[in-house]
Formats: structure tokens, sequence, C-alpha cells
């Protein structure tokens, strides 16, 4: 996992997410939905939405898989 997480990590940086997006991105990265996404950070299921709703903006991606295939590509 630590792996994942440098790759977010570099993404992130790349792609100016905020720190809350990052978070988020490695969660999105290990599957997660956007409901357990709310779940596990204790927000509500409509920020967890407008979170993920940013971070495919930013990445300029449409789906999940596009997201983790963005992510994999940064993995050494």
């Amino acid at each position: 996992m630590n792996r994942l997480r440098t790759a977010c990590n570099r993404v992130a940086a790349e792609y100016g997410l905020t720190a809350r997006e990052s978070e988020i991105l490695l969660l999105l990265a290990r599957g997660r939905t956007a409901a357990t996404i709310a779940e596990t950070l204790v927000i509500t299921p409509s920020t967890a939405k407008t979170h993920l709703r940013n971070i495919y903006a930013k990445l300029d991606v449409h789906t999940q898989q596009e997201l983790i295939n963005l992510v994999e590509a940064w993995i050494d």
C-alpha cells in the first residue's frame, strides 16, 4: 500500500489537489465508493460527492476506473 500512497501523493501534487482531496484520492484509488468515503471520513454523502466531482475535474477523468488507471501509471 505504500506504493499506492506514494503514487497518490505524486498525483495530488501534480494536479494541485487539496489535502482533503488527496485523502479522498487514496480511498478512490483503493476502490472505495462515495458512500464508504463519506462514512470513513465522517462527512455527508453530498460533501463526499462534491469532493469526487472536484477531483475528477482536476484529474480530467470521468470514471473511477480512469482515476485508478491514472494513479497506477504513477506507481514506480
